[in-house]
Formats: structure tokens, sequence, C-alpha cells
């Protein structure tokens, strides 16, 4: 699970969580309130009952304590209402069924079931008491009725709680954005340093362990790019210093083996064929040393021509096809599009096939090496597939880089090689304005894809 995604589920989890909280005890208080403020209305209710039976004795008539009792009886919630004089009569009651009851206050069961809880206050006036008012409330219904209001608050906190999380979810999923954007870049720079490319630094301004984290890391890179220039020179400087006395030394041995020096002896011979091999070895990898350099450093400039592709297949091909057949190998040349055309450097060109048909054939045990010509309107292709021992899916990220070798079974013979090949393909392809890909089963060969452009842009003033 990705970073953003984490931390946005698991705010949205605290803030549902909070919500969750908030509502419970927003539940638990609103259940308190609304019994308060029942309790506090029925108070209310039997007090101004008390003070209209007061006014009605005074004025001797019980018109509006019939008034208040027919108001009160209208209230679901009231079970009856009754006023009862000072020789403890029922003078009025609503409704006339709770006529020949008496009640104090408190909790009563009546004969239907229900339960009702009376309040009562006596009535007084001149100092004496001359009647008791009551009211009785179904407490089944006023639990209704604060069922009722719980479910609406209930109904309108879970609307609440339900915009808070959407608020919450969209706030946290902004910060991750926010948090992860600054590590995708430096990701981002990882991968460019992982291909090499050391120009370039992370751009992340904070002031936070992030932004620690992404100093650190342009540090390293300003660090490696100073140790990789040092590295060029260096190898520029050997193999410069190693060119000229190397060529010195393959004219001697070039002279002594044609006898230039006097007669040779046949074990003399042998010693000559065997340092100008090694003299040929050493030559090739101070080469390969000196095109990579040269990539690495941007100054191998392309001259764009246009080429003929066939001839040049051709040329490489025999090249290497006695080496072929003396392992027994089948190369084959396929043209899949008659569209053959190609403006791009020669050198270039020859050299990444020249790098490999030689791989190829150097891991390949039997079966054959096939070179297929091929593309769009756009893009000219090349493959150059094989029936080798393919590639470790593990190393496919790191076969196009330099020096590195692919460790072979303990059977498969050895190899010699510099791991300069493929690297110096990948380098040459890219500064052609293109691409090279690989498609390996192992234990069941590799093809190996070079994409070019049919016309670079540089090359955009040559004739059709």
């Amino acid at each position: 699970m990705k970073l953003t995604q984490r931390f946005s589920l698991t705010h949205g989890f605290v803030a549902l969580l909070a919500v969750v909280v908030a509502l419970g005890v927003m539940i638990g208080g609103a259940k308190l309130l609304f019994l308060n403020e029942v309790e506090k209305s029925h108070l209310r209710q039997i007090d101004d009952f008390n003070l209209q039976a007061r006014e009605s004795f005074y004025g001797h008539e019980d018109v509006g304590n019939c008034n208040f009792i027919r108001q009160a009886v209208k209230d679901e919630t009231v079970a009856f209402v009754s006023f009862i004089d000072m020789a403890n009569k029922p003078r009025l009651v609503l409704p006339v069924t709770f006529h020949d009851l008496n009640f104090t206050t408190g909790d009563f069961r009546l004969s239907d079931g229900r339960v009702v809880n009376v309040l009562t206050r006596p009535v007084t006036a001149g100092g004496q008491t001359v009647g008791n008012v009551s009211i009785g409330y179904d407490t089944a219904k006023v639990e209704g009725k604060i069922r009722a209001q719980m479910a609406r608050w209930l109904s309108l906190g879970a609307i609440g709680g339900a915009c808070a999380i959407g608020v919450a979810l969209f706030i946290s999923v902004i910060l991750a954005q926010q948090l992860a954007r600054p590590l995708k870049r430096i990701r981002a720079g990882t991968e460019q340093v992982r291909a090499g490319k050391l120009d370039k630094l992370v751009d992340v301004k904070r002031s936070d362990e992030i932004g620690d984290l992404a100093r650190d890391f342009n540090e390293m890179v300003t660090q490696l790019k100073e140790l990789e220039n040092m590295k060029r020179e260096f190898v520029a400087g050997v193999t410069h210093d190693f060119g000229t006395p190397l060529h010195a030394i393959k004219n001697a041995i070039e002279l002594m083996q044609e006898s230039k020096a006097g007669p040779l002896t046949s074990k003399q011979a042998d010693y000559l064929l065997m340092m100008s091999n090694s003299t040929i070895q050493l030559t090739s990898f101070i080469n390969n040393l000196l095109t990579s350099a040269k990539i690495e450093a941007a100054k191998s400039e392309p001259y764009f021509e246009e080429l003929d592709v066939p001839a040049i297949i051709k040329e490489v091909v025999d090249l290497y096809r006695p080496q072929a057949e003396k392992q027994g190998l089948e190369l084959n040349v396929v043209e899949e599009s008659t569209n053959v055309s190609l403006a791009s450097d020669l050198m270039m060109f020859r050299q990444i096939l020249n790098n490999l048909v030689s791989n190829a054939l150097k891991y390949t045990l039997k079966g054959s090496v096939t070179v297929t010509l091929g593309g769009d309107f756009a893009y000219f292709v090349l493959k150059v597939s094989d029936t080798g021992v393919g590639i470790d899916p593990k190393n496919k990220d790191m076969i196009f880089d330099k020096f590195f070798r692919v460790r072979q079974p303990k059977d498969f013979p050895a190899r010699q090689g510099s791991g300069l090949g493929l690297s110096i393909v990948k380098g040459l392809a890219e500064a052609l304005g293109g691409s090279i890909s690989v498609d390996s089963m192992y234990g069941m060969g590799s093809t190996f894809i070079v994409k070019l452009p049919r016309r670079h842009e540089k090359a955009a003033g040559l004739g059709a």
C-alpha cells in the first residue's frame, strides 16, 4: 500500500473514531438534556396549574381551571389532570375515567398496564390548604417523545459526522499528497542516479525532516558527480597513457612476426601469437573505455547520413560468420520490412551491431543467432536474437550497467569481456535518439531490441 493511501486511510479511521466518540458523547448528553428539560417543563406546568387554581379560588369560579385542564390534556404525554377540593373530593378531572382515583406524587401503574408519573401540589389560600392539583404523565409516551427528539439529533449528528469525515478524508488526501510529492521527487532522483545521470538535483523547499533528506540526497549526488568526474578524467588519462606504449608493442610484435628482427623458431612464433592476441584484447578494452568515457562526457556527437543498412548488416555478419561456423551456430539475417531506410551515424550503428552480434555469439553454445531488420514509418528496429543461456530476471535491470557481467552457470565455459559492451550499446543508441531493451527467458535465449528514429531531427536536412 502506498504512503498516500496509508496516510489517508489512517487519518480517515481516526476521523471516523473521533466522530463515533463525539456522537456517543452527544447522544448521552442530549438524552440527559432532554430528560432535564422534560422534568423542568412538567414542574413549570404543575406550578402554573397551582397558580391558576389559587386565582380561581379567589374568584369563586372554575372557568380558569376548566380551560387549563382542557388545554393540558391535548398533550399526548399527559394522562390526566385533576383538581381536588379541600374535602378531598375531585371537582374537575379529565379524562373522566380518572374521577375516582386519588394520586400523590410518584409513579403508579394503571389497570391497563400504563405507568403514570404523577406530580401533585397543594393549593393554599390565606395560609390554608384549599385543595390539590395533580397532573399525570404517561411515562411511555414521554420516553417516546424523547426518543423521537434523540432520533432527530442523531440524524443531524450523522449528517454532520459524514460531512466531517468527508472533509477529514479530503484534507488527509491533500496532506498525504503534499507529504508524498517530495518523496516522489527524491525517488525520481534516485532513478536518475541509478541510470548514471548526476546532473539533476532534487528541488524540495521544506524545512522539516523530508527537506533534510532531500538536502542530504543532493549533497550525496554532488559528491558522486565529483567522484564520477575524477574517475572519468582518470580513465581518459590512463587509456591515453596505455594507448601509446600498447601501439608500440603491437607494432614491435608485428615486425617480429614478419621476421624483420631475424628468423623465429616455432616456439617463439607461438609466444608472439599469444602476445599479439593479448595485445588485441587489451586494445579492444581500452577502445571500449574511451568510447564509454566519450558517451558519458557527451562528446560522441553523431554524424547523420543515409546508411545502406543491408550492406552494413552483410558486412558485419560476414565478419562474424567464421566464428559462428567454428562454434557450430547458424548466423541468419531476416528482413521483416522492405523499408530499411535509416539516417544515422555509420560508426555508431556499426558498433551497436558489432557489440550485439559478438555478445550473442559469446553466450550461445548451440542453436542460432538471428539479426532482424524491421520497424514502422517513424522508427527503424534492429533485433539480435540468440538461443543462448538467457538472462536471469534479477539481472535484467543491471545488464546495461558499466562493468556488469552476468554470473553464468558452473557448466558454462568462461567468457572473456570487460562488461562494457552493452553499456556502450545503450549509450550509443541514446546518443542517436533511440533506445534499447531486452526480452529474455532464462535458459531459452535473449532478444535485444534497438529502436532508432529513421530520420533524426539533426538529420532533417538530408534528402529522402
